[in-house]
């Protein structure tokens, strides 16, 4: 209930932390709008603008707006469900950057970096996972035969679920940084060379990992290739066959035809309408042939033909590269850590500093009276009791959480035969903690970051805006027919056309057998029903266009109405035309003959009414002397 309650105000306050140092510049309607929040929007402003306004000239557009907005809350939309849930959405994520470890997160992008200066030639062999326990048993098994003796890559060929091992025989070859879970290249990078991990799980299944060698990172290469691909399920024949396609290509690009030419026109690989042209990879990121001829070229060299599982390949090094400064990887390296257990960690270690920020405080006395409660059983009963529970279950931040609230959100059932009574209580405490430190973290963001609270300021504000003067102005605008034609009318002049205009239907048909069918059911339509009874009658055979055109923008109206060629519909499919109720204009007769122009007048019309009642309606007051301030 609290935090429903503080969604719909966090905005309106979110710079009143500041006001110590930072002074009201005016009061609209009662608010304070502070110096910072203008001098943010004004800079902001200003960077936008082509041609920069004057503080003057900014000052009376900032006026306005907060009028707008003075009468947004004045109508009460921001107490609305629907601005709260969407305006909750955007500040859950507007703070997320801060609900991690800036720290945590800065060592993982180092570590990462670090290691994608080494590469880790690595052999492994995956299981299932299994919930029983049966894939982690059977890989201390294999595990123990490594140990004593065994070849891992028969075994990885006998036991492992990666299909890869059949023909690589659990051999990875070379890997590098980010291209694996984050779980395993933890492993791969962190067991000694020679020696074999202990089995681990990844989302992919159980592993066990032996690093045969490291070097240092080879960086990334720029190739082109041309590929002539194996038939599917290929015998020895139809191979040799695609080896002499590619031993005649090889010919032509080392007489000197251009090797994209011949990319474009021959290769079957998606990269042809690239000329060949692949992206920047390093090691592990191709099959072994391909990546070691590819690095041991020279730039600009052209291999000989080589084979792959895929087909033969000849292959042209453009260029190469080493591994870019940290500071150019940084962002990327952070996305990546962002997506994996990594960040899990980095939030991890902000609530713990939280925790010490927030001085939370566990009530011993109340795990021990749940103990006390529960030796017996855990059941409705004793939830009951524990509701009933007039102590402190923890506090922080001088809020104190009453026991009975812990127990509003505990259910008996949910609790598993794995937990003690006291573990299951404790864990929905810890995470009921949790959730409320996070969210007073979140509360006061405002105070301690700026930037974020002059973004969530403005957004809160945006949303009030468009709201009302979707209201006041751009929807009223389209819904207020009478309206529109009114205004039309007392400006009718302003709409003038320099040349006439047709203004009625094409019917288009598929034949003149249809086309006869179609003028015999017109004499029974009105207007508003031809789109659906002709679409429902004839479906595809007949198509209408409602047009207001001058002579030169349409051909078939330039032929039928004034005196222009035989034209011939886009869609090839109809062959016959005809207009109904249709007849040249010489000027625009009533608001939908210009509904453009006449909206967005009205529209401004509108805007100018509503802004003059709003001054009068909302006090404004300034202070020159705060306004002398702005930098």
């Amino acid at each position: 209930m609290r935090k429903k309650l503080f969604l719909g105000a966090v905005a309106a306050t979110a710079l009143i932390s500041w006001a110590a140092k930072d002074p009201v510049l005016m009061k609209i309607n009662g608010d304070n709008v502070t110096l910072s929040e203008f001098e943010y929007l004004y800079h902001k402003n200003n960077q936008q603008q082509i041609e920069k306004e004057s503080l003057e000239q900014y000052v009376e557009r900032f006026k306005i707006y907060k009028l707008k907005v003075a009468d947004a809350k004045a109508a009460g939309i921001d107490t609305t469900a629907a601005f709260r849930s969407e305006f909750g959405k955007y500040r859950n994520d507007l703070s997320q950057p801060y609900m991690t470890d800036s720290a945590t997160l800065l060592r993982f992008a180092h570590e990462a970096y670090d290691r994608k200066l080494r590469e880790v030639e690595t052999v492994h062999i995956m299981l299932p996972l299994t919930t029983d326990g049966t894939s982690e048993a059977k890989a201390d098994s294999l595990r123990t035969c490594i140990l004593n003796g065994e070849d891992m890559g028969d075994l990885a060929v006998k036991y492992s679920i990666d299909r890869s091992a059949k023909r690589n025989r659990g051999n990875l070859g070379y890997i590098t940084a980010g291209r694996f879970p984050y779980a395993f290249e933890y492993v791969a990078y962190n067991t000694p060379i020679g020696e074999i991990s202990k089995p681990f799980a990844t989302d992919f299944g159980i592993h066990i990992v032996k690093p045969l060698a490291d070097r240092p990172s080879r960086g990334e290469v720029l190739v082109e290739h041309i590929l002539k691909l194996f038939p599917r399920d290929a015998n020895d024949s139809a191979k040799a066959v695609t080896r002499e396609k590619i031993d005649s290509l090889y010919k032509l690009v080392k007489g000197g035809a251009d090797f994209e030419e011949i990319a474009r026109k021959h290769s079957d690989d998606g990269s042809a309408r690239n000329g060949g042209r692949l992206n920047w990879f390093g090691s592990g990121m191709m099959v072994p042939e391909f990546e070691a001829t590819s690095f041991a070229l020279q730039n600009g060299e052209i291999s000989e033909p080589i084979a792959t599982q895929y087909g033969w390949h000849i292959i042209k090094k453009l260029d190469s590269r080493g591994v870019k400064p940290f500071e150019e990887l940084k962002e990327g390296l952070l996305n990546t850590i962002a997506a994996d257990e990594r960040n899990t960690q980095a939030r991890d270690a902000k609530l713990e500093s939280l925790k010490k920020e927030y001085k939370l405080k566990e009530n011993a006395k109340f795990l021990a009276m749940v103990e006390a409660d529960s030796k017996d059983a855990f059941d409705s009963l004793t939830v009951e009791r524990i509701k009933g529970y007039k102590c402190v279950a923890f506090s922080f931040a001088k809020k104190k959480v009453m026991a009975s609230e812990v127990g509003a959100l505990l259910k008996h059932k949910m609790k598993t035969s794995k937990m003690t009574a006291v573990e299951y209580v404790t864990k929905v405490m810890r995470d009921m903690e949790r959730d409320m430190l996070l969210e007073h973290e979140k509360d006061m963001l405002p105070t301690k970051h700026a930037d974020y609270a002059n973004l969530l300021n403005e957004y809160y504000n945006g949303m009030l805006l468009f709201e009302i003067s979707n209201r006041n102005v751009w929807d009223k605008a389209n819904r207020d027919k009478k309206g529109l034609e009114q205004f039309f009318q007392a400006n009718k002049a302003k709409y003038a056309w320099s040349k006439p205009k047709f203004k009625g239907f094409v019917i288009y048909t598929t034949s003149d057998s249809i086309e006869a069918l179609v003028k015999e059911s017109l004499k029974t339509l009105g207007g508003d029903t031809i789109y659906s009874a002709l679409r429902k009658q004839f479906k595809r055979d007949v198509r209408i266009e409602q047009l207001l055109v001058e002579q030169g923008e349409n051909a078939v109206v330039d032929n039928l109405v004034f005196g222009g060629p035989a034209a011939q519909p886009k869609d090839k499919r109809f062959k016959c035309y005809f207009l109904h109720t249709g007849r040249v204009i010489e000027q625009p007769e009533e608001a939908a003959d210009v509904r453009g122009a006449v909206t967005s007048d009205y529209q401004a019309e509108l805007e100018s009414q509503w802004i003059a009642t709003l001054k009068e309606k909302y006090p404004v007051k300034v202070n020159e002397k705060v306004l002398k301030q702005v930098k």
